[in-house]
């Protein structure tokens, strides 16, 4: 395993320290921290536009991502939008969710490809549930439900794509998809 490789696995697995948000006070040096999200948030996306433009290459970043947006902003895109639109509850599945199951998910295709997509499924779903029985008041059942359809949509929107990175799909796809359960049953 090269150190690029160890870096991208280590910073996959903290993605879920975005939650840090929720912890936040509502305003901080008189700012209203959705709007220093958006603020930071329009920065980084402003310095891939400068790597982009310069063709820098960031140490950890994969070859191909020279030329094309990187998962760094695909991630940052896909916490900018998860924080300012979707609720906590959801966002904790989804940002521990993708932030432990796609480095596991590069692991097992390389090293241990039968155990793919089964461990990864069951591994988000398995999140899924404990968080959400702690943090809602929800039945078990719908729980339930919500962990299973959330982790079918993470583990399905993962696949390789050629426009969009999986950093940014394995979060707001599952997220669109439990808010809309979340607004159809719960409301």
């Amino acid at each position: 395993m090269n150190e690029g490789h160890l870096l991208r696995r280590i910073i996959h697995s903290m993605t879920w320290i975005v939650l840090v948000y929720y912890l936040l006070p509502e305003q901080i040096f008189g700012y209203y921290k959705r709007s220093l999200l958006i603020i930071l948030v329009v920065s980084i996306l402003a310095f891939e536009g400068l790597r982009l433009y310069n063709e820098w290459h960031i140490f950890g970043m994969r070859d191909y991502e020279k030329k094309q947006i990187a998962a760094y902003a695909w991630a940052t895109m896909a916490a900018g939008i998860a924080l300012v639109l979707f609720p906590m509850h959801l966002n904790m599945v989804c940002f521990i969710g993708m932030g432990m199951v796609d480095p596991l998910i590069g692991e097992l295709k390389y090293h241990a490809p039968e155990f793919y997509p089964y461990v990864p499924l069951l591994t988000w779903g398995i999140i899924g549930i404990i968080i959400l029985y702690l943090v809602t008041p929800y039945s078990f059942a719908l729980i339930l439900l919500m962990s299973i359809i959330g982790s079918i949509t993470a583990i399905s929107a993962e696949y390789p794509s050629i426009i969009i990175d999986d950093d940014f799909l394995m979060v707001i796809v599952p997220l669109i998809v439990l808010y809309l359960i979340d607004i159809i049953i719960i409301s």
